[in-house]
């Protein structure tokens, strides 16, 4: 519940806070504070005033990082110089209609709104409370002002504020179990825009999300928040457990005794630089007492040094332990993946064993059948090839077009007939040289009779 120095305090925060250009409009200002007239007189003028304020209100809250406030917080922060807005009590009753805001101790009992928190509100706890309200101001005179510090929450603002918290805080932090003023810290590490007095708050929608998980503590007949665990993902559960408790034991132990061996190791240099100023004024029992304390200060600080390594060992134990088991499950779910998937596939050694024998089989029938046409067209290019070695031959030995064009070897179909008359076959007999004597008496005649 707000009170007045709440006000005051947020009021100093409010200073940067830039209102629309109408506020400086004193006409305008002076019917946007007044009252509202009934909405059938000037339905336009009605609706435009009421938007008016609700932007307002939300931007108001926005800029201050909280979405709860009560009816006087706003009139002292909208109030301009000696005038108050008259109209806000109607506008935060339009507001509740319209389920922009809510009550805050209706919140509180049920942040996520679910339906049977709203059966039970609209048909047990709120006809009561207006059947007790009717005969309670029936009695008794209507306390407006205490009305006036009813705490809401505008639920628009409050979604936004959860959502920067979870995007820049939660995603980043995750597995850690924090103090609460460690909790502010980070948020402000994070610059995230939060006011200090919304925290709980927000921590109560993020924990009714399952977001973040929650340990209160009771100081003074009241209940305070003392821890707030971030789940490592979003399968673990938001429940602090006995584990998590000892390790975060276990971490601000650590944490102390390092400050507890800085502090040490200050003194240990004090103490000796007493002592060596003792010394350099010749005053040894003096110097005596302060190397005396600063060899206590040393074991002190060699049993310290122990404790935190035994401390840091236990912590590296647990998280080596912690990564195991997620190497463990990560290996069972690949291990199942993989079964499904050659499950599904149909992948076995018989299936795949007979698949490469056809391939084999098919490859080299295959290749058998290049062999065959390869050798086919060789011989047909070998031809062609001797065909052109023979003219290019011909060329070179200085022969023309008239000359004999040298046979073919190999088509011997296709060879044409020479057909040689006698007179050149005389021609080409007398051109021979032949030795003397060695013509038969046969030969002669033959030639004779030709």
């Amino acid at each position: 519940m707000s009170n007045t120095n709440d006000i005051i305090c947020t009021n100093n925060e409010f200073k940067e806070f830039k209102f629309p250009p109408v506020w400086r409009d004193k006409s305008k200002i002076k019917v946007l504070f007044a009252s509202f007239h009934p909405r059938h007189i000037n339905i336009e003028e009605y609706d435009a005033k009421l938007l008016f304020w609700m932007d307002l209100i939300r931007q108001y809250c926005t800029y201050l990082g909280k979405a709860n406030f009560c009816l006087r917080e706003l009139q002292l922060q909208f109030m301009r110089g000696e005038q108050i807005p008259a109209c806000l009590d109607v506008v935060m009753s339009e507001m509740e209609q319209q389920k922009q805001i809510r009550r805050r101790t209706e919140y509180e009992e049920d942040p996520l709104n679910t339906w049977r928190a709203w059966i039970v509100n609209s048909f047990v706890k709120r006809p009561l409370w207006r059947s007790w309200e009717k005969l309670k101001y029936s009695i008794f005179s209507r306390d407006v002002k205490a009305e006036s510090f009813t705490e809401w929450i505008h639920l628009d603002v409050l979604g936004a504020i959860c959502s920067e918290v979870e995007e820049k805080v939660l995603r980043k932090h995750r597995g850690k179990l924090l103090h609460l003023e460690a909790f502010k810290k980070l948020c402000k590490t994070c610059e995230v825009r939060i006011h200090e007095e919304f925290i709980d708050l927000c921590l109560l929608t993020l924990q009714a999300r399952q977001q973040v998980a929650i340990q209160y503590k009771m100081e003074r007949e009241k209940c305070y928040v003392h821890l707030i665990k971030i789940p490592a993902d979003e399968n673990e559960s938001p429940n602090i457990s006995e584990a998590d408790l000892a390790m975060h034991n276990l971490e601000m132990t650590q944490a102390s005794l390092l400050q507890q061996l800085e502090s040490l190791e200050e003194e240990i240099k004090a103490n000796d630089d007493k002592a060596r100023q003792y010394v350099k004024e010749n005053k040894r029992q003096l110097a005596k007492t302060y190397l005396r304390k600063r060899r206590l200060l040393e074991k002190n600080h060699e049993r310290r040094s122990l404790a935190l390594h035994n401390i840091e060992l236990l912590l590296s134990n647990v998280e080596e332990a912690h990564n195991n088991g997620v190497l463990l499950d990560a290996y069972k779910i690949g291990t199942k993946a993989l079964q499904k998937v050659l499950s599904d596939s149909g992948l076995k050694y018989d299936n795949v064993d007979e698949v490469l024998a056809d391939v084999r089989e098919t490859l080299d029938q295959h290749r058998e059948i290049q062999d065959v046409m390869s050798s086919s067209t060789a011989e047909v290019t070998a031809n062609q090839d001797e065909e052109e070695l023979e003219v290019e031959l011909t060329n070179l030995m200085g022969g023309t077009d008239q000359e004999m064009k040298p046979l073919s070897l190999y088509n011997n179909n296709n060879k044409t007939e020479i057909v040689i008359e006698d007179d050149q076959l005389i021609a080409m007999l007398n051109d021979l040289e032949v030795e003397d004597g060695t013509l038969s008496q046969v030969s002669q005649r033959t030639m004779e009779s030709m």
